[in-house]
């Protein structure tokens, strides 16, 4: 198996797992901000902590605005 098909066929998985752990973390989040959550209960100081990590990798490498493939920045300007 070539390692680009590979990267292509994992890439989905990685995005589930990570969208997974973002939503799991966003309720402890969403919890701590509105009090309902304690952080010395249960680890929830982790997903507190892992949450920003979490957007950083999303951000980084499956959103748009951290896209560094060549389908997704924009064409060149001929006129130059």
């Amino acid at each position: 198996m070539s390692p680009n098909l590979k990267q292509a066929l994992l890439r989905p998985v990685y995005l589930v797992v990570l969208l997974g752990l973002l939503v799991a973390s966003l309720k402890v989040v969403v919890g701590w901000w509105h009090g309902e959550l304690s952080l010395s209960e249960d680890g929830n100081w982790f997903w507190l902590t892992l949450f920003p990590l979490l957007l950083a990798v999303w951000w980084r490498y499956f959103s748009i605005f951290g896209c560094k493939d060549p389908a997704c920045l924009l064409p060149e300007d001929k006129d130059k």
